[in-house]
């Protein structure tokens, strides 16, 4: 008999709250790697929702195995998620979109102190 499946789990993003049941990780353990903390690979991740449909975020990858990974993000709220994710809902993003995202998440107060007259997305040499 299958395992039950875990309540969702509630996260907010962009003002709007989703739900999502956190998949589980499938394969042995034995097959599961890690990036080395601090070089988690950052990128842009497909979640799919309890409700049906799928919701993008901007998460760092944290470990792998042959079909899926493990990403973790922040919400709104500052909250911790995380999820198992098939490969193929998972693309690396590049450090301008990372910079427009982490910009678009700042407080308008800290914006200025944070990037100053530069454009978001335009990274210094």
């Amino acid at each position: 008999m299958p395992a039950p499946m875990p309540p969702p789990r509630r996260f907010l993003l962009d003002g709007r709250t989703h739900e999502y049941i956190e998949p589980e990780r499938d394969g042995p353990v034995e097959d599961v790697r890690s990036w080395l903390m601090g070089e988690y690979p950052r990128v842009h991740a497909r979640v799919p929702l309890a409700a049906g449909g799928t919701v993008y975020v901007y998460a760092s990858a944290t470990h792998w195995d042959r079909n899926q990974i493990h990403v973790q993000w922040y919400d709104d709220n500052k909250a911790s998620l995380t999820a198992w994710l098939a490969k193929a809902d998972i693309r690396p993003v590049t450090d301008s979109e990372w910079d427009i995202d982490q910009y678009n998440r700042t407080p308008d107060w800290l914006k200025s102190t944070r990037w100053g007259y530069r454009f978001p997305g335009f990274l210094p040499e």
